[in-house]
């Protein structure tokens, strides 16, 4: 490699990581996505690690003694793909893998899918317990978005 080419390489390294905070928010949750609950539920922020233990079946119950029902998009949407492999750090094939396991072994509850946003929002807006992962451009007055930090 030349030295030209070694020039190239670490500028366009340089400019990668100058856009890299602009792709993936600071708070381990895509920007064009949102985190969604009951409006009845408490909880004004949630940490990125608990919103993982959440949607992985590692915690199950609020503060409040409430059940967590966790929902979210297809696994295979755009929303769906970009939580699960931005905000979880997993594949489609791994998540349901990791849930297979789980299952099989007498743990967790998966969380429930919807097709549409609109489904989604209707169910937490019904669910004391429901948490949800939404596209940012589909929240309404139906749900009390959580702020998410590290």
């Amino acid at each position: 490699m030349g030295i030209r080419q070694l020039r190239f390489a670490a500028w366009a390294l340089l400019a990668w990581c100058a856009l890299w905070p602009g792709l993936v928010s600071a708070q381990g949750v895509d920007r064009s996505l949102r985190v969604v609950v009951n409006k009845e539920n408490k909880l004004a922020s949630l940490t990125t690690d608990d919103l993982t233990r959440i949607f992985l079946g590692k915690k199950t119950l609020w503060d409040s003694g409430t059940r967590i029902v966790p929902v979210m998009p297809e696994e295979e949407s755009a929303p769906g793909e970009l939580f699960l492999s931005g905000t979880l750090k997993k594949s489609v094939s791994q998540f349901r893998a990791y849930w297979k396991r789980l299952l099989f072994s007498g743990g967790g509850a998966v969380p429930k899918v919807f097709r549409n946003h609109d489904q989604l929002l209707d169910f937490v807006a019904r669910q004391p317990g429901a948490i949800g992962v939404v596209e940012a451009s589909a929240v309404d007055d139906r749900v009390k978005v959580l702020d998410i930090s590290n």
